[in-house]
């Protein structure tokens, strides 16, 4: 067993920012440093740069519309054929059908305002991407947090990043109550080494802090840190490891599973992204599943599910 089998487990299964297959046949070396005055990350092609910078102002001005109840400039936002498929099942086809439940909306919340928090921006070519990110509407009135998952589709049109398409998720109001079960010691065995897991509650019960360690029969352990924390109606998670990946998403629970996405950079600035599937066996065991893991343009098959055993 080598480390670099310990850093494949712990970056993709863990973190989980996964290592691209060829890491598996490289012996493990540090990352090399930039020569004086390089940059320490690759930069985006200007034209990608330009592009995205532009996507998410657009998302900041849709933002800036609906507490202003701007709804002209709300309108611009969208093609003429744009279709809205909202959590209910609904779908809303045409920028006129898709404003005028907007209004109604706002009309029945005058106070609320919303802020939009863009996670991903996919570029499909020079006139399309994929964006996916949370939307936060905030009320001093009866339903004070509300929260929603989009996935949309904006192109390029007469000069403007328009939506085209968007699906909503509705988010929960989340409680950190319901991952206390994760408090205590956790243990696995895998050919990897010996797999340790702990979380405890902190920031006043309001929070967790998780450390999770793999350590090989030979080499030092590898390490990762996870902070837990409810924001927003929705809980957040960083993620640190002790290969120098960072990242940061939310946890949600389906009624069966527990569901992590993250979305972070490697040591070298390239951007990985996947999913932790935490399912609860029973009090004493749970199964942890990470899959659709992408490290910058690759896609890395799912893994294996690791048995996790609590010890106390």
């Amino acid at each position: 067993m080598t480390n670099i089998g310990i850093r494949i487990l712990l970056a993709s299964v863990f973190a989980p920012l996964a290592l691209v297959p060829d890491a598996i046949a490289q012996p493990r070396r540090n990352p090399p440093k930039p020569a004086p005055g390089a940059p320490s990350q690759p930069k985006p092609t200007p034209a990608t740069s330009e592009a995205e910078q532009a996507i998410r102002k657009a998302a900041d001005d849709y933002a800036k519309a609906f507490n202003a109840r701007d709804f002209d400039a709300i309108g611009k936002q969208w093609t003429d054929m744009a279709e809205l498929h909202q959590d209910n099942g609904a779908t809303l086809r045409g920028r006129e059908a898709i404003v005028d439940i907007i209004r109604k909306a706002s009309a029945h919340r005058p106070k609320a305002a919303i802020s939009i928090k863009v996670e991903s921006v996919d570029m499909l070519g020079a006139g399309a991407a994929r964006v996916k990110g949370t939307l936060v509407l905030k009320d001093d009135g009866e339903i004070g947090v509300w929260a929603t998952r989009f996935s949309s589709l904006r192109v390029l049109e007469g000069g403007q990043w328009r939506l085209a398409d968007s699906t909503e998720t509705a988010i929960s109001t989340a409680s950190i109550d319901e991952m206390a079960w994760l408090v205590g010691s956790w243990s696995a065995e895998s050919p990897m080494g010996k797999v340790t897991v702990s979380y405890e509650k902190a920031l006043g019960d309001r929070g967790l802090v998780g450390k999770i360690s793999v350590k090989p029969a030979e080499g030092p352990a590898m390490e990762v840190l996870e902070v837990i924390q409810v924001r927003d109606g929705e809980i957040h998670t960083w993620v640190f490891d002790s290969t120098g990946l960072s990242g940061e998403g939310y946890w949600e629970h389906d009624g069966a599973r527990f569901n992590r996405t993250i979305h972070g950079v490697t040591e070298d600035g390239r951007p990985a992204s996947s999913v932790i599937v935490l399912t609860r066996v029973s009090p004493e065991t749970a199964l942890w599943h990470p899959i659709e893991r992408i490290r910058g343009d690759v896609r890395m098959p799912d893994l294996p599910s690791i048995k996790l055993t609590k010890l106390k």
